[in-house]
């Protein structure tokens, strides 16, 4: 049941572009252009960190390098490619707010992570401790920092170094 939910989880998000694609040739919002890379990527992230190995940051958990990457880096290039969609004029500038929003978006989806496997736990469909979710949440917040930023501090980088 976990694998059947993982892979699905996996396979919506890298047709985040199709959907935002179908809604353009509806009429409904007209979202702008983005790399459909960054949905690929997630998914793909977000399957990959079942498989990477503990890190062990603590006795208390085992998941950390699996939340780290599949929850926070996979919400970061979320939260990047939901950034780029949207019109011009309706983006995030000041840091200080837009690190508010990235931490409201990554707190969300970790809370409906954390509520699904409360969810098939009590139903039986699942065997799991959730004694580490303060570390789980922990790593999904620092993961989703970290990669927002290096992303943020590389496109600078990148922008400034242009050759004209």
């Amino acid at each position: 049941m976990f694998l059947i939910i993982v892979l699905a989880v996996c396979i919506a998000t890298a047709c985040l572009p199709l959907l935002a694609n179908l809604s353009n040739s509806l009429g409904y919002t007209r979202f702008h252009s983005a790399s459909p890379l960054l949905p690929a990527l997630a998914g793909f992230l977000f399957l990959f960190s079942f498989y990477l190995p503990d890190v062990g940051i603590s006795s208390e958990t085992t998941t950390f390098q699996q939340h780290f990457v599949g929850g926070g880096v996979y919400s970061a290039l979320l939260y990047i490619y939901l950034q780029q969609i949207i019109p011009e004029r309706l983006r995030i500038k000041p840091w200080p707010i837009d690190s508010f929003y990235l931490f409201a978006w990554v707190s969300a989806l970790g809370v409906i992570n954390k509520l699904l496997e409360f969810g098939l736990l009590e139903a039986g469909l699942m065997k799991l401790d959730t004694s580490d979710a303060y570390w789980d949440l922990l790593a999904n917040t620092l993961g989703a920092f970290v990669a927002y930023y290096l992303y943020k501090l590389v496109s600078l980088a990148v922008s400034n170094f242009k050759i004209r």
